[in-house]
This record gives C-alpha cells, sequence and structure tokens, in this order.
C-alpha cells in the first residue's frame, strides 16, 4: 500500500460555492480508507475553515476556473491529478479499484471511471466504453473522475487560457494527443449533484477545444455543434474529392415501401441521384444469376452513365458479388450499399467521405433506420453471448446513451449494408470471406481492418434508410457462428463496449 503513487485531486470553487465544497470534503472523509494514498488541492476564492491532513487549501483572488485549477496543479504534489467538482462525491472503493489498476499497469497515463448523478433510470449512470479516440472528439466522456498523469499534463500545457470554458476537455484532449497509454476502470468515481451544466458559451468553448486539437494533430477541420447537446461534429476538409465507386449487390428483389411497390434498386439508384450532395461516384451494380436483365437498364435510365455493371456467377454468395465489384470499380473509396438502402439526407456520403480523411480510420460506418423509424444500426457491439449485435436496435431514431447514437464513434465492426472502405485497403485485406456467403462476412472484413491497425468508426450524421433483408430470410446459421468465433473470439475480448451493458 505505501508503494502507491499519490494523487491529488484539485477542487477549484468561487464565492457560492461554500455548501457545495464542505459537501463533497465531508463524503470525501466518508470514502476514505485508512490505505488511501491521495489529497485534495482546494483552491478557493474563501476559505472554508476545514482541516484535514489530506486537504491542502489556497485562498486566491476571484479568477477565472482555468486559472484556479493551474494553480492547483502547480501545488499539487501527487505523481497523478483529476478533477472533482463542488458538490462531487467520492464513491467508497473507487480508489481500491484505481490503486488496483495502477499497480498492475504502472506505466498508464491515462485513467478513468464512471460517473453518476440523479436522473430516470440509466439516464444518469454514465457507464463508459473503454478507451475510443472518436467519441472523446464528440464529448469529454473521460469526465470524471479520470486521472492524468501529472508529468504529462504539464507537459503538455496544463490548464491553459485557450481551454476557458471548457477546461477539463481540453486538457484531456492535449493529453491524449501525446500518449495511447489510456485505460477504463469500470466503477463509477463520484456521484455528482447534477448533470454536467452546459450553457452556449461552454458548449461553444468545448467546439474551439475539439478545432484545436485537430489543428495539433494536423488534420484541417470545421467543428460544428452536434445535435446531442454538448456535442462536437468534426468535418474534416475534403481537398480533391476522391471518386467513390458504390457496389450494389442485387437479385432484382421488389417490396412494397410507402404503399408502394418498389424494384429495390431502383429506388436506391434514385435516392443516390436525388438524395446525394457528393457528386463524385460511380454506381457498380452486380447482378446474381437470374437477375433479370430488365434491371440493370432501369438502373442505367436512372443513372446514365455512372452505371457499371459487374455480374456475379454462379449461386448467391453476398461476400462473391461485393468482391466481383469491387474488382470492377474504379474509385480509390468503395462503398459497399444494399441494394434496400435509401439515402435520405443530402449530406451522407460527403459525411463519410469527411470522416474517411482520417488515415489511422479504415472502415466508415452510417447511422440506418428502419421504415418505421427504429435504429436499426448505429455500430456493431459483442452480446454477452460473444455475438455480434447492433447496439441500440429497435429505439426511436434520434435515440441516444449519452451522445452513443448521434455522435462518431469507434466499434470493432459495422453493418455492409453501408460501408465505406479504401479500394486497396480492402484488397490488402483480402475483401469479404467468401467462406461466409451471408452472415458476419461484414464483421470479419471490419476485424481484418482493425487487426491491419486502422479504426472502424461509424458516424451517425450520415443517416439512410435500411428496408432490412428485403431480398432474403434472415437466418443465422449455427455454422456462421461457429466460424466466426473460431477466428475472431479474441476480438470479442476487445469489444471496447462490452461493459457497457446499460448501452441496450
Amino acid at each position: 500500500m505505501t508503494a502507491t503513487p499519490l494523487v491529488s485531486l484539485l477542487l477549484a470553487a468561487v464565492d457560492g460555492d461554500e455548501h457545495a465544497v464542505l459537501s463533497t470534503l465531508e463524503a470525501a472523509e466518508r470514502a476514505r480508507a485508512p490505505h488511501d494514498i491521495w489529497e485534495i488541492v482546494l483552491v478557493t476564492t474563501s476559505d472554508t475553515g476545514v482541516v484535514r491532513p489530506w486537504l491542502r487549501e489556497h485562498v486566491v483572488e476571484a479568477a477565472p476556473r482555468h486559472l484556479l485549477l493551474e494553480r492547483g496543479l502547480r501545488a499539487a504534489r501527487g505523481t497523478w491529478v483529476g478533477v472533482i467538482g463542488p458538490g462531487d462525491h467520492l464513491e467508497p472503493g473507487a480508489f481500491d479499484a484505481l490503486r488496483e489498476r495502477l499497480a498492475s499497469a504502472p506505466d498508464v497515463d491515462v485513467l478513468y471511471t464512471d460517473e453518476q448523478w440523479p436522473g430516470e433510470g440509466s439516464s444518469g449512470i454514465f457507464t463508459k466504453p473503454s478507451w475510443v479516440p472518436e467519441y472523446e472528439r464528440g464529448i469529454d466522456y473521460l469526465g470524471r473522475l479520470s486521472l492524468l498523469r501529472r508529468s504529462l499534463l504539464t507537459t503538455v500545457g496544463g490548464f491553459s487560457a485557450d481551454g476557458a470554458g471548457a477546461d477539463e476537455w481540453d486538457a484531456h484532449l492535449r493529453c491524449v494527443e501525446r500518449t495511447d497509454k489510456i485505460q477504463h476502470v469500470p466503477v463509477v468515481g463520484v456521484m455528482r449533484p447534477a448533470a454536467p451544466a452546459l450553457d452556449d458559451d461552454s458548449w461553444d468553448a468545448g467546439l474551439r477545444a475539439v478545432s484545436r486539437h485537430f489543428s495539433r494533430i494536423g488534420q484541417p477541420t470545421t467543428v460544428t455543434r452536434s445535435s446531442y447537446r454538448g456535442g462536437a461534429v468534426a468535418w474534416r476538409q475534403v481537398v480533391d474529392p476522391p471518386l467513390v465507386s458504390v457496389v450494389v449487390p442485387t437479385g432484382g428483389g421488389h417490396r412494397t415501401i410507402r404503399g408502394q411497390d418498389e424494384l429495390l434498386v431502383a429506388m436506391c439508384a434514385r435516392s443516390l441521384i436525388e438524395n446525394t450532395t457528393y457528386d463524385r461516384w460511380e454506381l457498380v451494380l452486380v447482378p446474381s444469376d437470374g437477375t433479370p436483365p430488365e434491371v440493370a437498364d432501369r438502373v442505367r435510365a436512372i443513372v446514365g452513365d455512372r452505371l457499371v455493371v459487374a455480374p456475379a456467377d454462379g449461386a448467391f454468395n453476398f461476400s462473391t458479388s461485393v468482391n466481383t465489384g469491387v474488382a470492377a470499380a474504379s474509385g480509390s473509396l468503395v462503398l459497399l450499399l444494399n441494394d434496400d438502402v435509401e439515402a435520405i439526407d443530402p449530406a451522407w456520403l460527403g459525411r463519410m467521405v469527411s470522416v474517411a480523411q482520417d488515415p489511422s480510420i479504415g472502415v466508415v460506418g452510417a447511422r440506418l433506420v428502419d421504415e418505421q423509424g427504429r435504429l436499426q444500426h448505429v455500430g456493431v457491439v459483442y452480446s454477452d453471448e460473444w455475438i455480434p449485435w447492433h447496439i441500440l436496435q429497435g429505439n426511436p431514431d434520434e435515440f441516444t446513451h449519452f451522445g452513443v447514437g448521434l455522435l462518431d464513434s469507434d466499434f470493432v465492426a459495422v453493418t455492409g449494408a453501408c460501408l465505406l472502405i479504401s479500394r486497396d485497403l480492402y484488397r490488402e485485406v483480402g475483401g469479404l470471406p467468401e467462406d461466409l456467403p451471408l452472415n458476419y462476412n461484414d464483421v470479419e472484413l471490419c476485424h481484418k481492418v482493425v487487426r491491419a491497425g486502422k479504426r472502424v468508426v461509424v458516424t451517425p450524421v450520415a443517416h439512410l434508410h435500411h428496408y432490412e433483408s428485403s431480398t432474403r430470410v434472415p437466418t443465422i446459421l449455427e455454422d456462421e457462428v461457429r466460424l466466426l468465433a473460431r477466428r475472431w473470439r479474441w476480438m470479442a475480448w476487445r469489444d471496447p463496449w462490452t461493459s457497457t451493458r446499460s448501452v441496450t
């Protein structure tokens, strides 16, 4: 126990916070175990009169919050630094979990825990994933309680004036730019008195922090407000728009949609023409054996000379069809698209291309909703039975759990119903596995991309309809499950969302 490094918790308070500060200090006294090695560094504008051996109080003149935190950082003696706020209650046992993690991973640079505040159902229980970089660029999900190695925090500039209004998010972004030694401890670290306060000024401060982050990592980006309050949407600059080859396998199936009988692939093609502002695309149509020849004629009448036809021979195999289409593609990017997908937001493809400009991202997925307006796909995770499933599936469109479903985020896989990847990377990893002809071929493709060192990201800003399984009966075969498990069970254990079981 005595070898545990000291943790300094910074508590910044101004006039009017006195009652909340006393509540925090009393809760800390109750939560503190005899073997705990931590101190609270209180920087306040008025003396609290509280004396504790683990409390170091500094009374300063009125100052912005970032200056109070910076004063606390300079005074901190700990190897580790965290931030708590007036009214926050440290949870008993949290430091035991943190201490155990520090002992098992002494080289870690950033540790973060879950947090909680009063709320209905799970709305006040923020259970977080393991480290997912794109999510942190949308909101500061590291939040509280996070511990940062003090030497790292001081190296990146501590709490700077630039971050005023989003002090913690700004500091977190600057730290994670310098390290990949970031770990989640899945315990509640603090109980907060209420959901984090958010006004328009602090929201805009967060957008500026994210914009500076992208500038520092060399990605020209415009950052705008998300539909999720407090969230950020990063639009990476696309200097030379690449050609996107939209690969659409089809058997020429029909379905009644909005009361009309539709040739699905014709509906899909019309939506590309009518609801896609990104103009650099071609349509690679992959008819199966038995697809009526007039299907290609119907599609050509809609998209004209954008059409490339690449028939797939033999019995229907989705993987073979897509591989055939990619082989015929001319674009540097290929978009796998089911014929039962309909574009509904004109910015969808431009959004996906923008996200793909990040060289660390290998696959980009989208938000898909069914014809009843329910979420069908915003990312693939593994269930408790280690079977891939769609996170948030069946909830109303726009439903979110702390931004998930509305903010960009990393996942281990996305659906092949709408999947963007570079043609070179697709070929490098071997394309879709043809021994998985119907299910999980998209999951394996994404896993191969992750194994190659690239990330898989869903951008819910790209918003489309998916009339799922319109052309076949959705049946999962036991052989498919066993094959995927044999090859990729190790990837299931790396799923960052597996500890987040309140996200359903």
